[in-house]
């Protein structure tokens, strides 16, 4: 008998565990640490009494429909998992003062708080739920930005790119006026070029008041200031291009109208002044690289496990996706379907 009572102990020992997990099921575990399956559940339940949900649920199947939401939220807290600790490791904090500008950020773009508040239900969105993303967003910048520091390009690299591209940091300064009607724009041409070259600067800035549609230059007299390649339409900067300074051109057809262009001065710009414009174009590669190989490692070394209810996790999305054919024993020969999220209740480890 007391053998007996010896063994159930031992038995009941290494089932109680189990139990325990099954009371509280994880729908995936990060770096040892559990995403419940009742915190991916109560997301879901809020999402499903939306507006939102409802709007969506129309244009095509309601259970599918729940799946990819259901997946989209379990990939979002597995993603605030990975980079959570990563962020404390190098002594980044949100506080909530960042988390409350950013959202008088984002109410700015709202005409009242009824507005903002109404969204915020048609969405299915709680007001903790928002400042939760908005503290992921802030903390994944402040961590992009820690991690990506000495990623970009070296300032010889930077001033060698300057001098091998010189052609691109030219700028041209100018002045036009702008007219619907080509007639206008050629008899105005012609009047600036007959004009004593003394006198042009005031003529064409009271030509431009009057004539010019481009409200915004007419009010200084048809100035534009300094242009760099790519500020404007190609045929304005082809004609502004070929014109010597100071010289007037024919009338230059574009997709606003007929310009009458005439170039003021050139300059190279500076180095320093277009610096951080080069370090954005030439590093942003750098970054993005330094960036996506830091996500992957961290995420490799998180473990990631996902409970087959909700699917498998692509390491190359880093998303929670439904399995393939090829992820599923005997699929290809018309065996077992791959899983789905209705029916049955959830392992206890993913």
């Amino acid at each position: 008998m007391r053998r007996l009572l010896l063994s159930c102990i031992a038995v009941l020992s290494l089932i109680a565990p189990a139990c325990g997990e099954l009371l509280d099921p994880a729908a995936a575990v990060v770096n040892g640490k559990k995403i419940t399956v009742e915190q991916i559940s109560a997301e879901l339940d809020r999402f499903e009494r939306s507006p939102e949900f409802d709007r969506l649920a129309e244009q095509g199947d309601a259970q599918e429909l729940k799946r990819q939401v259901e997946q989209q939220i379990l990939s979002q807290e597995i993603r605030r998992a990975v980079l959570e600790p990563k962020a404390d490791e190098v002594g980044i904090e949100v506080t909530d003062e960042d988390v409350q500008e950013r959202l008088e950020q984002v109410k700015a773009d709202f005409p009242n708080e009824g507005a903002f508040a109404e969204t915020l239900k048609e969405q299915g969105l709680t007001l903790d739920q928002l400042e939760g993303f908005l503290r992921d967003n802030i903390l994944e910048e402040q961590l992009r930005t820690e991690i990506t520091k000495d990623a970009g390009p070296t300032d010889e690299e930077l001033q060698a790119h300057y001098d091998e591209n010189i052609a691109d940091f030219q700028e041209t300064e100018a002045q036009h006026i702008l007219v619907d009607d080509k007639a206008l724009a050629a008899r105005l041409a012609r009047q600036l070029k007959a004009a004593p070259r003394n006198q042009i600067d005031d003529l064409f800035a009271r030509l431009a008041e009057r004539y010019s549609t481009d409200e915004g230059s007419a009010a200084t007299g048809g100035e534009l200031g300094y242009f760099k390649p790519g500020d404007f339409v190609p045929p304005f900067e082809k004609a502004a291009d070929a014109l010597e300074i100071g010289e007037i051109s024919d009338p230059v057809r574009s997709e606003f109208g007929f310009h009458v262009i005439r170039v003021t001065d050139r300059r190279v710009a500076e180095f320093g002044d277009v610096v951080e414009d080069i370090r954005s174009e030439i590093g942003a590669g750098a970054e993005d690289e330094a960036w996506d190989s830091f996500v992957e490692e961290a995420y490799s070394e998180a473990d990631v496990k996902v409970n087959p209810r909700y699917g498998e996790f692509d390491e190359e999305t880093l998303q929670v996706v439904d399995p393939t054919a090829e992820d599923v024993p005997g699929a290809e020969e018309g065996g077992a379907p791959a899983p789905t999220p209705s029916g049955g209740p959830a392992p206890t480890e993913p």
